[in-house]
């Protein structure tokens, strides 16, 4: 079943901060939570409320399309991060959300993201389309 995405809807997720999503590069070792890993946190805490509240038909779900988002402040690894998305304008397909990400001690992340409501088959198909394309060049 799909729903209608109404502007205003939010949804909040923790997660725990792993090894394999930070950087390695500023000193020996796992360290400070990579923003890779955070942009990618923030995406999949909008596809989950899409596709729980509106997209409950397996045939569809959502593929981002847009970030924008500034990484505030340094998390290290095994800390609780808070991430909080809500959707600010709905255009068709396109949904545009705000995005936040907290440590227990402050905001580490903010932005905007945006995602496109998808039909799964179709778009297989259309990429297989392409990938035959490719083939042939």
């Amino acid at each position: 079943m799909i729903k209608k995405v109404v502007i205003g809807s939010m949804n909040e997720r923790k997660i725990k901060v792993g090894t394999g999503q930070t950087t390695s590069f500023l000193w020996e070792g796992e360290n400070v939570f990579s923003t890779p890993s955070m942009i990618a946190e923030m995406e999949e805490t909008c596809r989950l409320m899409l596709k729980e509240k509106f997209l409950q038909d397996e045939g569809w779900d959502s593929v981002g399309t847009l970030v924008n988002v500034r990484h505030l402040k340094a998390t290290p690894v095994g800390a609780e991060v808070l991430l909080k998305a809500k959707v600010v304008e709905v255009n068709d397909r396109k949904v545009a959300f705000e995005v936040d990400a907290m440590d227990k001690i402050e905001k580490i992340g903010e932005g905007i993201h945006e995602r496109t409501i998808i039909n799964v088959p179709e778009f297989k198909e259309r990429f297989n389309k392409k990938i035959r394309k490719l083939e042939t060049l």
